[in-house]
C-alpha cells in the first residue's frame, strides 16, 4: 500500500461510522471521475485519427452544402409529412 493509500485509510478511520456513506459517495464520484478521463483520452486518439476517413469518397459538388444538409433533411421529412 502507498503512503497517500495509507494517509486515505487514516482519515477514513476518524469519520465517524454514520458519516461515512457521504465520504463513500465521494469516493465513487472521483473514481467514476478518473475512469471518465481516461475514456475521453482513448475516444479523443481515435476519434481524431477518424476524422476526415471518407474524404476520398466525398462527392466535390457537394462538399459546399454540407453545412446546409441536416436542415434540407429536416425539412424534406416535415415536408413530407
Amino acid at each position: 500500500m502507498t503512503r497517500i493509500q495509507t494517509q486515505v485509510f487514516e482519515i477514513l478511520r476518524d469519520i465517524p461510522d454514520d458519516k461515512l456513506f457521504a465520504a463513500i459517495e465521494v469516493l465513487k464520484g472521483l473514481r467514476a471521475l478518473y475512469g471518465l478521463s481516461e475514456t475521453n483520452e482513448m475516444n479523443k486518439t481515435a476519434s481524431d485519427g477518424a476524422f476526415g476517413i471518407f474524404n476520398k469518397y466525398a462527392n466535390p459538388d457537394l462538399i459546399l452544402l454540407e453545412k446546409e444538409a441536416w436542415g434540407m433533411a429536416v425539412k424534406d421529412k416535415y415536408a413530407a409529412d
